[in-house]
């Protein structure tokens, strides 16, 4: 019986030793073609080079809303959440387009855009440029508007050399308009009274809250915004459609068109639909007997710098997570820093908050943006990108000193205005050595604004009673429950006052005016960029391309010098994005579920006097 047993072990051992045996051949064996597999996967990335593009080629893209003026957050419609696509990436793309050889043609798509007025004059100066080069330009929509308004999509493809228009299609180019809610009416039935000062006649954004229309200041000034605006569209559409202005003017007040009477007017050139209009285009950048290829704009743009900066790993992975140019492409080069600034300007973004990426200018991290290129010898000069209906004035501040520190080191600092610069937006921008804007920009709002809104007869028509216990005099000051008491009062007055006091000090300094001349365009008026350069607020029109020229300028860089235009800080990979994510614990899932105690919670925790006192409200023209 002994015996047995131990027959019986020896042979479970035996099981035992060929089963780890066969285990480690397995997994030595899955670890080999692993490595295999790994060595052959890195030297084909160290041996990367991306796929040859064809030697002539029609660049295609589907113009949609959702450009943003900076990166702020990976995107689901990227590969791999690669951030979203920015205005400016389009623009650098365009740009290179027309200056390649292999480049043909341009066959644009116009969906659902959505771009401030200036947005789409930079656009359009970049469309202009493509087609200067000698190649062609052609969009096409299924409508511009349709039974909405479509003068701005229209305004954009005015700038190609050719418009299609879908069968049945329409084009509704019924004018510029600007309209302005008040609320007083309805807040003064539920109970709400907003309580709010303002510095400057023009300084009209509380007037959405107090008043019931607009007052004589604001509908001048309204006006002629809207007037302004209007003249530039409707004049670059006349000049490249070569429509008389009277005769454009009558086009546009009976407007909408069906597809037919576009044709007829001339507003389009051909009706049709999409894979017609790129066989059109490939048909007519056709040269030597060779027929284009169509080429996506982002792929060709992709490939064709991967290509200039490195064949291998570098340049791949440079382009494609960063999307920047990798070191060894800028070292010993003369660099002009790049720094973007778009969004509400708020003093920082709480990391709770932030997601993957902020969407305002948040001046904590701009202000490390600047120190971060003052440290980089390599850097002659700044070129800052602001996009922005204005903000706090602590942190437009903070951001100002900034720029003054960067002079203060020889390097000059060049601001290229966005669709908005107004208010806190103009106020960082007033010590810059140049201020550049596009026509249509809308800036200037010297002025500022703030308040409370007082919720007590809306807490009695809620039966809800409030009891306070405080020490000092003004200690409920912010309350939202009572009125400012006059000592209250005169304290937000004086606030008020010291913040346009130097606001308009900054001005002066800034664009060497006296007080007189800043107060004659101050007062909290809006102006177009247009405007705005007449009266000595901005001193060239144009976009991003003529403050990076400038600053070359002011740097004293001779003509032929080569020159680096760098980011700073450079944008994030997705995989850093993803780490930011998981060290701030950010939850990504957005809260849906709003009750009236969150409603009443956040009246009463929402900050007073508000932090966008120095800003202009955004207002669509179309």
């Amino acid at each position: 019986m002994f015996i047995e047993q131990r027959r019986k072990e020896n042979a479970f051992l035996t099981r035992m030793l060929l089963f780890f045996k066969r285990f480690f051949v397995v997994m030595g064996v899955a670890a080999t073609i692993t490595f295999v597999m790994l060595f052959m996967t890195l030297h084909k990335l160290i041996n990367y080079a991306p796929p040859s593009l064809p030697e002539s080629m029609v660049l295609t893209y589907t113009f949609k809303s959702g450009l943003v003026e900076k990166v702020t957050k990976p995107s689901l419609t990227q590969p791999l959440l690669r951030p979203a696509t920015t205005f400016h990436e389009i623009i650098e793309d365009l740009t290179q387009a027309s200056k390649d050889p292999r480049v043909k043609g341009f066959a644009a798509r116009l969906q659902d855009i959505d771009m401030t007025p200036a947005q789409l004059q930079e656009l359009r100066d970049t469309i202009s440029t493509f087609r200067k080069s000698g190649k062609c330009a052609t969009v096409f929509a299924e409508d511009f508007g349709g039974f909405g308004s479509g003068m701005g999509d229209y305004y954009l493809a005015s700038s190609f050399g050719q418009i299609w228009l879908q069968p049945v299609g329409a084009i509704s180019i019924n004018g510029i308009s600007a309209e302005v809610p008040f609320l007083k009416g309805i807040m003064d039935k539920i109970g709400i009274e907003a309580q709010f000062g303002h510095k400057g006649i023009y300084k009209s954004t509380p007037e959405s809250l107090t008043e019931t229309g607009m007052s004589a200041p604001h509908r001048e000034m309204m006006t002629s915004l809207v007037n302004d605006l209007a003249n530039q569209i409707m004049t670059g559409i006349s000049t490249d459609r070569k429509i008389p202005m009277n005769s454009l003017h009558d086009i546009v007040n009976h407007a909408p068109y069906n597809d037919e009477e576009a044709l007829r007017l001339k507003l389009v050139d051909k009706i049709g639909y999409y894979d017609q209009m790129l066989d059109d285009a490939k048909a007519r950048a056709k040269a030597n007997g060779i027929t284009p290829e169509l080429v996506g704009l982002q792929g060709y743009s992709f490939t064709s710098s991967t290509t200039d900066l490195d064949l291998g790993i570098t340049g791949f992975i440079s382009k494609f997570f960063h999307k920047a140019d990798p070191a060894y492409a800028t070292r010993n080069k003369a660099k002009i820093a790049l720094i973007f600034g778009a969004g509400d300007i708020v003093s920082y973004t709480a990391s709770a908050h932030a997601g993957f990426g902020d969407s305002g200018m948040s001046a904590d991290k701009i202000v490390a943006a600047f120190e971060e290129a003052e440290k980089d010898n390599d850097v002659v000069a700044v070129v800052f990108r602001v996009d922005s209906p204005g903000g706090a004035p602590s942190a437009a501040e903070a951001i100002r000193r900034s720029i003054l520190k960067m002079q203060k080191k020889g390097r000059p600092v060049i601001v290229s205005m966005g669709g908005y610069a107004a208010s806190g937006g103009y106020w960082v921008a007033t010590p810059a050595d140049k201020i550049v804007a596009q026509p249509a920009t809308i800036t200037g709002s010297i002025g500022v604004f703030g308040g409370k809104f007082v919720l007590a007869a809306l807490w009695e028509k809620l039966g809800i009673h409030w009891e306070s216990v405080s020490v000092g005099d003004n200690a409920l000051m912010w309350s939202l429950n009572s009125k400012f008491s006059d000592p209250e009062k005169e304290r937000f007055d004086a606030l008020l006052n010291n913040i346009y006091e130097s606001f308009i000090t900054r001005v002066m300094q800034g664009r060497n005016m006296t007080r007189k001349q800043v107060l004659t365009v101050a007062e909290g008026r809006v102006w177009t960029g247009r405007q705005a350069q007449k009266n000595g607020l901005v001193d060239e029109l144009g976009g991003l391309d003529k403050a990076i020229a400038l600053a070359k300028t002011a740097a004293r860089l001779s003509p032929g010098q080569e020159v680096a235009v760098e980011r700073f800080p450079p944008p994030k990979s997705t995989m850093e994005l993803f780490i930011q994510l998981a060290t701030e614990g950010v939850s990504i899932v957005p809260e849906v579920k709003i009750s009236l105690g969150d409603i009443l919670h956040q009246l009463k925790e929402s900050p007073t006097p508000p932090t966008d006192v120095l800003k202009v409200p955004e207002v669509r023209l179309y």
